[in-house]
């Protein structure tokens, strides 16, 4: 007896997603085709675990209130994240908006040296996968439209 139904649906929704990761990996070359199977198949590994734990765990969801000032101002945010990507660069932009979704969701319930705090770490965090994907990976990132004009 299944007993959380959005954990099956999910999982089976997983699943299915799996399947057509791994026929889209089949696709590229073997190098290139190593990441996605690994990511493919730990997908599949926590859809089917996800799958095993409806029938064991009934989750009850409680209704909470739902601020839509703050999803409205995330998800401006988020957008303009994504508009301004290309114009000031990766670095910037995601500093920016990191930080903006650390104050929009701390709200006034948290004090002002956790909010430095997860400002600090946040900032170090994009700052390791920028320079992550740029040095280590060899992936480009954005530098910023913006920016290449000045200094042209």
């Amino acid at each position: 007896m299944i007993k959380d139904l959005t954990s099956f649906i999910s999982g089976i929704c997983l699943i299915i997603l799996s399947v057509v990761l791994f026929h889209e990996a089949n696709q590229l070359s073997p190098f290139a085709s190593v990441f996605p199977y690994a990511i493919t198949s730990v997908l599949l590994l926590l859809s089917v675990l996800l799958i095993f734990r409806s029938f064991k765990i009934e989750i009850k969801v409680e209704k909470e209130n739902v601020d839509t000032v703050k999803i409205f101002l995330l998800i401006i945010v988020f957008f303009a994240w994504i508009y301004f990507l290309e114009r000031t660069g990766f670095v910037f932009t995601s500093l920016i908006a990191f930080n903006l979704l650390i104050l929009v969701n701390s709200g006034l319930s948290v004090g002002i040296k956790k909010i430095a705090l997860f400002m600090i770490f946040g900032s170090i965090f994009v700052l390791l996968l920028y320079f992550g994907f740029k040095n280590l990976l060899l992936v480009p990132l954005p530098e910023g439209l913006w920016l290449r004009d000045l200094q042209n």
